[in-house]
């Protein structure tokens, strides 16, 4: 299921002057419902923080689905709307609305709540009220649906997305690791294993490159296979890189261009790089090389393990 934030607006809890219970009803319904939590934050309502906050979770750590709970009144303070639909690509109204028809069979007050929700590029953005009450009963009547709609938002019903394409950046299509590869000595050839540990602002766990510039290596099959005619044994890590794509034009994205693969998040820092003083071993044997004009390198964002055959998703 879905990786999800939960971000309470609260100037009390912000300061340890109340308890967060909102925060806690929410996770208990979305983890008896399937779902991850990736972030449980607590902060004032502050419409440039809340904003920001959001930002985070949505570019940042690319997180599917972002609940906020509290600000949604008539306060001066309560401005989590705002600065939600500030940060939305598109508003879903729909989702509001089921959350108020369902609390008006409760409360009349319910037609007081300025919930908004939409999209902030592939993640979607819910407000849930600041009672715990109120928040678990909203979310309980639009949690069944939900995961359609993120279904949809991420390209998973039936095809991958190219968001690419609806981007403006180079389309990924239904992109995969074909390898992983590590080696503990810099300037040899890499080994391929089964899985690798991306660690997040460090690199890959036992691999000899981590915690440099260039934390995460990343070279396309495609690119591999121009030099295959020339040398048909080529092995996974043979440049040096630490994962072997499929489906996904590398050297196209810009630098900046975040990624989810397998479950970490990762930001292309660097397309291609200088050949050695006298090139490689394989480019003294083909007189070419493909890693210092295709191959890319990125930081790691968010930490987790990538195996062959995890999905290589760009995020908006």
């Amino acid at each position: 299921m879905y990786r999800t934030a939960i971000i309470t607006v609260s100037d009390k809890a912000s300061q340890g002057i109340r308890e967060d219970m909102s925060g806690p009803a929410i996770a208990a319904l979305l983890i008896e419902a399937g779902y991850e939590i990736a972030q449980e934050i607590i902060i004032p309502d502050d419409r440039a923080i809340i904003e920001q906050t959001l930002l985070h979770c949505a570019d940042t750590l690319c997180i599917p689905l972002i609940l906020t709970t509290g600000g949604t009144g008539f306060s001066p303070r309560d401005v989590t709307p705002e600065a939600t639909v500030a940060v939305c690509d598109r508003l879903a109204p729909g989702i509001p609305e089921a959350m108020r028809a369902h609390s008006l069979t409760i409360t009349p007050r319910a037609m007081l709540s300025r919930a908004a929700a939409g999209m902030c590029g592939q993640s979607l953005i819910v407000n849930l009220p600041g009672s715990p009450k109120a928040a678990a009963e909203n979310l309980e009547a639009v949690l069944p649906t939900l995961s359609h709609g993120l279904a949809i938002l991420q390209g998973t019903t039936g095809e991958c997305a190219a968001v690419g394409a609806a981007s403006g950046r180079p389309s990924s299509g239904c992109a995969t690791v074909v390898s992983v590869n590590i080696s503990e000595t810099k300037g040899r050839q890499k080994t391929p294993i089964p899985v690798v540990t991306l660690i997040a602002d460090h690199g890959i766990a036992g691999d000899a490159h981590a915690a440099t510039e260039r934390q995460v290596s990343l070279l396309a099959a495609e690119s591999i296979d121009k030099l295959r005619e020339k040398l048909p044994d080529l092995a996974p890590g043979a440049f040096a890189e630490n994962i072997v794509t499929e489906g996904i034009v590398l050297h196209t994205l810009p630098v900046g261009t975040r990624f989810k693969i397998g479950s970490a998040r990762c930001e292309v820092t660097q397309i291609g790089k200088d050949c050695h003083d006298h090139g490689c071993a394989i480019k003294r044997a083909v007189g070419d090389c493909v890693m210092p004009r295709e191959g890319i390198f990125a930081r790691v964002l968010e930490g987790g393990e990538v195996r062959s055959g995890d999905e290589i998703r760009v995020c908006e």
